[in-house]
């Protein structure tokens, strides 16, 4: 399984972007540039690059729109229906792996079809094998999931990537699936809130619903001041995220760690946006680069486009020498599939505390 899934950071990279131009080509003005089909950006025409970032005034209606298709997903076993906290399909040596976590991430089931079978902006139905997993395939300190079942499942995906399979397992127990899947699930995260006085503790994996969660504060429980980050192994909707980190410093909120804090990536990203940011002593913040369509961040120029959002966003939030700067050391810090957790004078000399 660790072959499998081996870096949550790995399954949304290029989030906000598709990635697949890593260099300028020439034109002159930004109409020729159009007319060869590149992306202008700094005085400079980009090959093969799509902006996919999303608005200051199209979030909250992008964010309605998903949280209604999010409804409409589920999985149910045995006739039992489930929320699902985790989906996404990983490519692996020729296959797709359709994820389907439930039950708080402790149970999982996995469809396995060819990649031919499953693809974007394709209608199709396929025909897969699929196993059923107990145990928390994101976080495996207390072991490898377990395989309980086996069999075969049917499905079919259209144009809009809405998914439904259905199967049967047999292990010691014989166990009957339908999943209804679509792509909101797959940049929703599964973010917990837990409001305790003046504090709201978050946890989880960030993504629309957490944007869902920190506006429901925002308009709801004026009492809260400070955003406790606790659990948070980073981001699966990076350019939702950021308007999260936006909408957070735009209300005033402050953002804490605490001494058993565990935050990575995404969540880095988001403690920043804190107007007042408290760190304290034991607690872990761990940054990387990011890596999609065969490239690496690191290792595009620091005037390619895909950066843009990145480094406005730290620019907000850290300021204008130290955001930017903080950014392009967290692509050095380490490769995409790792994590590097930032010693005290690391914190200390990029000013991540504030208080």
């Amino acid at each position: 399984m660790k072959n499998i899934i081996w870096s949550l950071s790995l399954l949304f990279l290029c989030a906000i972007t598709s990635c697949n131009g890593q260099k300028a080509v020439s034109s002159n003005t930004q109409q020729t540039c159009e007319e060869k089909d590149g992306y202008w950006y700094n005085n400079k025409c980009w090959e093969g690059f799509t902006d996919e970032g999303i608005a200051k005034k199209d979030i909250d209606s992008v964010v309605v729109a998903q949280m209604k298709l999010l409804k409409d997903a589920s999985i149910i076993v045995n006739g039992k229906k489930h929320e699902i906290n985790f989906f996404f399909p990983e490519q692996d040596e020729g296959n797709i792996i359709l994820i389907t976590s439930f039950k708080n991430m402790k149970e999982s089931i996995l469809v396995i079809a060819s990649e031919d079978a499953i693809e974007y902006g394709k209608k199709g139905s396929f025909e897969a094998q699929a196993i059923y997993l107990k145990g928390d395939i994101m976080n495996q300190e207390g072991g490898e999931p377990e395989m309980i079942a086996q069999g075969t499942a049917s499905g079919t995906v259209d144009e809009d990537f809405n998914v439904q399979i259905s199967g049967t397992l047999k292990g010691e127990s014989e166990y009957n699936f339908a999943i209804k899947g679509n792509e909101a699930i797959m940049g929703a995260g599964n973010s917990k809130i837990e409001i305790k006085g003046n504090e709201a503790y978050l946890s989880g994996t960030l993504g629309t619903i957490t944007y869902h969660q920190i506006k429901n504060i925002i308009d709801n429980h004026k009492n809260v001041k400070t955003i406790v980050l606790t659990q948070v192994d980073g981001s699966i909707n990076d350019a939702v995220n950021m308007h999260t980190g936006r909408i957070l410093r735009e209300a005033g909120l402050h953002t804490k760690v605490l001494a058993d804090s565990n935050i990575a990536s995404g969540g880095v990203d988001l403690f920043c946006a804190g107007n007042n940011r408290t760190i304290i002593k034991g607690a872990k913040l761990g940054v990387h680069s990011w890596a999609g369509e065969n490239i690496r961040a690191d290792e595009l120029p620091k005037d390619h486009p895909a950066h843009q959002y990145q480094i406005a966003y730290f620019t907000q939030m850290l300021g204008a020498k130290n955001g930017p700067d903080f950014y392009f050391y967290t692509l050095t810090s380490a490769p995409p599939e790792t994590v590097h957790y930032m010693s005290d004078k690391e914190l200390k000399d990029w000013k991540l505390e504030n208080k």
